[in-house]
């Protein structure tokens, strides 16, 4: 592959990236609503959401820990 041919293929898949933005700021509300609802029934369904859920508890329990150990120690 040249240069020429690679700045070619750059500049290509730079356009269908901006089109692909393009088409998702058009997109209506309720179609990404819809589209985020299937995401959601699809990670419930693979059981996914009981994990994240406890990462989520895990997540929040390190930040009251750190909270709480900055509260003790700064006077």
């Amino acid at each position: 592959m040249t240069k020429k041919e690679a700045k070619a293929y750059r500049d290509r898949w730079h356009r269908v990236n901006q089109v692909i933005a393009d088409e998702l700021r058009r997109t209506p509300p309720e179609i990404k609503f819809r589209k985020m609802d299937a995401a959601y029934r699809i990670a419930a369904g693979l059981g996914l959401l009981p994990r994240m859920k406890a990462l989520k508890q895990e997540s929040e329990r390190e930040v009251r820990r750190r909270w709480l150990q900055l509260k003790t120690t700064t006077p």
